[in-house]
């Protein structure tokens, strides 16, 4: 027994030292998060969002695509998913489908599947009037505005206001375009750049999902660890409290 007791005493001190160098990063930024996250009002964790690429990729948070891309004289409107772009300027959420925009001296009217959009000129909605079942819009040399709506041509003479069937056939329908490079880029940048808040990331690594299942198993196994540490961490107290207590 004697020969035995210091071996089995070497060895609860070794394993409480590798133990406790082994958990002491998980440790760290479990403490670090968990601090975060006490405090993610004051940090507004929940306000901030990831903009680098490596960690959106990480999360599979992709550029979506364009769907619809269309010209006027100086403006590109396109549809990303459900978010529609006057050049790299955000207008609205819609889920119709985008059909087409013309563009005035003193508006831009953008069709949608069920509804007329009124723009400024600096790219603020002034209205949206429901047509339902747009198919294509366009315009004429005299700035006359005309929607194709469930197969009839109509058109409007007095911005919006009133409605008739066309009777004339000179009219340039908008055809989609391709979007320029910088515009699709910087748009892409901001789409991804408002998904992923600092929060989401800061609570993965504190339950270890942000690095998937192996990660949770990680901390996991710390978390045993901890719970070895503290009964060889009291062990090896007691050993010492009561050799003094005795001798």
């Amino acid at each position: 027994m004697k020969k035995n007791s210091p071996s089995f005493w070497r060895l609860l001190y070794k394993a409480h030292r590798y133990m406790g160098l082994i958990s002491a990063l998980v440790l760290l930024m479990l403490a670090v998060t968990g601090i975060a996250l006490n405090h993610t009002e004051t940090l507004k964790l929940d306000n901030r969002f990831i903009q680098n690429k490596a960690l959106l990729n990480w999360y599979g948070i992709l550029a979506p695509t364009t769907s619809q891309v269309f010209k006027t004289p100086n403006y590109y409107l396109s549809q990303f998913n459900q978010q529609i772009y006057l050049n790299k300027q955000f207008i609205i959420n819609s889920s119709d489908k985008l059909q087409g925009t013309v563009e005035t001296k003193d508006f831009i009217a953008v069709a949608l599947e069920n509804s007329i959009l009124l723009l400024s000129l600096t790219g603020d909605i002034i209205e949206q009037i429901e047509h339902l079942n747009l198919e294509k819009i366009g315009i004429n040399s005299r700035q006359h505005i005309f929607i194709q709506q469930s197969g009839k041509v109509l058109v409007t003479k007095d911005g919006l206001l009133s409605w008739q069937e066309a009777t004339t056939t000179e009219i340039q329908w908008v055809q989609t375009v391709k979007l320029p490079k910088s515009i699709d880029t910087s748009i892409k940048q901001e789409f991804r750049g408002k998904i992923l808040p600092l929060e989401r990331v800061f609570l993965d690594l504190h339950s270890g999902r942000f690095f998937g299942k192996t990660g949770v198993l990680i901390v996991d196994a710390c978390g045993v660890l901890l719970i070895l540490l503290i009964f060889s961490g009291f062990s090896i107290w007691l050993k010492y409290k009561l050799r003094k207590l005795f001798h």
